[in-house]
């Protein structure tokens, strides 16, 4: 590429400064980088997000000098602008992923109703539970004690029910049942 009159002298009054087209690759690099190593695994950012993750670096690099833009420092303050910007929706994504285990574990309490009356309860604690909710039809009661663990479990702490997961509930939901005869 030939230089303009203005690029050449500007090179001899100062020779390290870099031109446009050195400082361009230099950002291509640097998104580059971002692309291959600084994109989260552990979540996946949409569009939107990944545009404006490209933004906020493109808009620091271009307000670097070039001293700091070619050196190695600038490696470390391009992790810093990312970080900054993945760290709000990292958190918010680890509680949309907590909101839907949470609501895995509540849908799966209600299925341990079956289990707790034909292999946990004795025929005693059964009968208390028809006596409990006047119900003499198994199916029914059944139906009922669905119902009574579905309310139950929407009212239980998150941070309770976030120590367990969708097979250790059945030890809470039949502790519950239990605590109902």
């Amino acid at each position: 590429m030939s230089l303009s009159r203005r690029q050449f002298f500007r090179r001899l009054v100062r020779p390290t400064q870099k031109t446009p087209e050195e400082r361009l690759d230099r950002y291509q690099l640097m998104d580059n980088y971002v692309r291959t190593q600084l994109l989260p695994y552990d979540f996946s950012l949409n569009l939107d997000q990944e545009s404006e993750l490209f933004a906020a670096v493109r808009s620091d690099l271009e307000a670097t000098n070039d001293e700091e833009l070619f050196s190695a420092i600038l490696r470390f303050k391009v992790e810093e602008v990312v970080d900054r910007k993945m760290r709000p929706w990292r958190e918010e994504n680890h509680l949309k992923e907590q909101a839907g285990r949470l609501n895995e574990i509540r849908q799966a309490a209600e299925g341990y109703v079956n289990a707790f009356l034909n292999a946990q309860a004795t025929p005693a604690a059964v009968e208390q539970l028809k006596t409990r909710f006047g119900i003499t039809d198994p199916a029914a009661l059944e139906g009922e004690l669905m119902r009574q663990v579905r309310e139950w479990v929407m009212a239980v702490d998150d941070a309770v029910l976030v120590k367990y997961d969708v097979v250790s509930i059945r030890d809470l939901v039949f502790a519950e049942l239990r605590s109902w005869c």
